[in-house]
């Protein structure tokens, strides 16, 4: 082993980090069918075996990014929903949060995009996809479930599980038309459309309610 690879090793934690910051660059820079685990050890400034130390290799590099700076940080959200209490305005904090991604997350929301093609044209991909995106689906749901008990408002007048389908998917189709035409998203978009999801769903319930 040459001293990168013993001071990829040494480094444990900060190393590991290293790594997936690196990969994240090159994905988006080259494309992830692309990008090689060369160019990521050299982004991070370690060996090609510093890196087999921390990943398996490159698809473990791309399933890390995915989980720990993108479905993580989102399930953190999700329980913030179900926990903040009545008077925070959470379409504020939704919007607060998208502005962020679009300023200094671009890269992961690139990815999150490639991950979506790859998924399409590869079935073991694809299962791995549609079972991620239940899983966050299912703690949107549940979130916005605790947010109406805490609100006091009326039952859903749908499944919850499929607010929280149409709900990523504005997210991600936002981010997706930012990403193509840069500027072109108001980051206060995201809120305007979640509230009036809100607004629409809390009117049918009480009208159903009053029914």
């Amino acid at each position: 082993m040459d001293g990168r690879t013993r001071a990829a090793r040494a480094a444990g934690r900060e190393a590991r980090e290293e790594f997936l910051s690196a990969a994240l660059r090159v994905f988006a820079r080259r494309g992830y069918r692309e990008a090689g685990v060369d160019e990521i050890a050299a982004e991070a400034g370690y060996s090609k075996g510093g890196l087999y130390w921390h990943f398996s290799g490159k698809e473990e590099l791309l399933m890390s990014l995915l989980e720990e700076r993108i479905d993580a940080p989102m399930r953190d959200r999700f329980a913030l929903l179900a926990s903040a209490p009545p008077e925070r305005d959470m379409s504020v904090e939704a919007s607060r949060e998208f502005a962020r991604q679009l300023s200094e997350a671009r890269e992961t929301l690139l990815l999150e995009r490639e991950y979506w093609s790859l998924a399409i044209r590869d079935p073991e991909l694809r299962a791995r996809y549609c079972e991620r995106q239940k899983e966050l689906r299912d703690a949107l749901a549940a979130g916005m479930e605790a947010r109406a008990r805490h609100l006091g408002t009326p039952e859903l007048t749908m499944p919850a599980e499929d607010v929280a389908r149409i709900v990523m998917s504005i997210i991600g189709g936002l981010g997706f038309d930012e990403l193509i035409e840069p500027g072109t998203v108001r980051p206060e978009l995201l809120g305007e459309a979640l509230a009036v999801i809100y607004a629409g769903l809390v009117s049918s319930g009480r009208a159903r309610a009053g029914s």
